[in-house]
């Protein structure tokens, strides 16, 4: 498979930490970690991808490799990435940043009820970068990353890439693996969520585990056999041949077992890499997976899970099946969504433990789902009888005025009508206020979509 061949190392005898793996792009990237006077601002930064993912999209889909122009465009794209949310790790206060690395982004922000100012994800378009890709790849993963141009634009999503973490602080992760892998009854866990398919016909395992939302490739393994006859004595050299017939003959228990130590230490360690890559940039971590949401439970008994991370858990209507641009719309509703923020917290005071705290917030989802349809009854019915009649008899105060007294009298009507309609208006003002009134948009975008 590999033209120069590749070392073959005896496995151990549990599960192990793997290598970090990242390029020198990356690496170089790290540097724009550090504080720098010149940022740009979010929105603009969001912009400028946008921008730059339409001219990539737009261009013709070959098979062969990007020009340098191309090249140095993302390159230059993903260090302005980084810089910028490196200053928003700094700011007082922080902003609310999640890294998320499995939901559909829009799903992600309607399951976690608009906590987050900003969503981090893996930039997966410089991920092909590094790579070597043909343009015809480039251009399919500018167009699938348009999905959500309303949401960058905005500076709500932003796409970085992971490698730079790993290139700060991969050791950490491989510390963090290595002390879990050393915990039995974790290890145990592990191997109890396992799914293994195979041998298959070709002496391949298929390994998953149980209630994981893994968007990459599922992790496989191929059997390997030592050719005899090529065998160098003089160098010590020999070929391995793979992709053999299975062989219903041969034992291949220790290799099932060598195999679960692998997948063990890989599951763990993904999840630590993600962890880490989450601190890296400032933000907090989320898993949608529930497979991971126990791994971490089990790891750390004391850990409590945060509002973001139960509200995924919990049942929210309404709010998760909107697309990116509804979204956009609903959190310029500012007031309601810092109010929708603070009832999540506030519902969480008294929770004591994880499901308390999940049942909290979907307690409150469905009381606000329910004030919200109470809220679109009440909001009509006060303009009907807050605005309609009085408006009406004011208008006519109105004409009857400038009838019998002129301008003043005009005057007089118009002041009358902003005294009638004022009390509608600022009915309408303090209900768009409420977080009950973001349930009632999303009903209005989706109807209206």
């Amino acid at each position: 498979m590999l033209p120069g061949g590749a070392a073959i190392t005896l496995p151990s005898d549990g599960p192990a930490p793997t290598a970090i793996t990242y390029t020198n792009w990356e690496a170089d990237l790290g540097a724009a970690l550090a504080p720098s006077p010149d940022v740009m601002a979010v929105e603009e930064l969001g912009n400028l991808r946008v921008e730059v993912l339409r001219r990539v999209a737009g261009m013709r889909p070959t098979e062969q490799s990007p020009s340098s122009d191309v090249t140095t465009a993302l390159y230059a794209l993903a260090a302005e990435t980084v810089r910028t949310v490196a200053q928003l790790a700094r700011q007082q206060p922080r902003p609310a940043m999640l890294w998320n690395q499995e939901l559909d982004l829009a799903q992600f922000l309607g399951r976690t009820l608009l906590l987050a100012d900003h969503v981090l994800y893996p930039d997966r378009v410089f991920d092909t970068l590094r790579r070597s890709p043909t343009m015809q790849q480039l251009v399919d993963d500018a167009t699938a990353e348009l999905k959500h141009a309303d949401l960058l634009s905005g500076g709500i999503a932003i796409p970085v890439p992971p490698g730079v973490a790993m290139a700060a602080q991969g050791p950490v992760a491989q510390e963090l693996t290595a002390g879990d892998l050393q915990q039995s009854e974790l290890v145990s866990w592990v191997r109890t969520q396992l799914i293994i398919e195979g041998p298959t016909a070709r002496e391949a395992l298929f390994v998953r585990a149980a209630d994981d939302l893994a968007r990459e490739p599922v992790n496989f393994w191929l059997h390997g056999h030592i050719d005899r006859e090529s065998l160098d004595e003089e160098t010590g050299h020999f070929r391995t041949l793979m992709l053999q017939p299975f062989d219903s003959r041969f034992d291949y228990e220790s290799w099932i077992a060598q195999v679960k130590n692998s997948a063990i230490s890989a599951l763990v360690q993904r999840t630590h890499e993600r962890v880490v890559a989450a601190d890296v940039f400032g933000a907090e971590y989320v898993s949608a997976s529930l497979f991971e949401a126990r791994l971490l439970r089990t790891r750390e008994r004391t850990h409590r899970m945060g509002p973001a991370q139960a509200a995924v858990w919990a049942d929210i209507p309404e709010l998760t099946s909107l697309s990116g641009g509804d979204l956009v719309k609903l959190l310029k509703n500012e007031a309601a969504v810092a109010d929708l923020r603070h009832q999540v917290r506030a519902s969480l005071m008294t929770a004591r433990s994880d499901g308390d705290k999940i049942d909290a917030i979907t307690e409150l989802s469905h009381q606000l789902e329910a004030a919200s349809h109470s809220l679109q009854k009440v909001s009509a019915s006060d303009r009907t009888w807050k605005a309609v009649l009085p408006g009406g008899l004011t208008a006519a105060t109105m004409v009857v005025g400038g009838i019998t007294g002129g301008l003043a009298g005009v005057g007089l009507g118009a002041v009358g009508v902003l005294a009638t309609l004022a009390p509608s208006l600022g009915d309408r003002l303090n209900s768009r206020r409420r977080a009950a009134y973001v349930y009632v948009a999303a009903r209005r975008t989706r109807r209206s979509r």
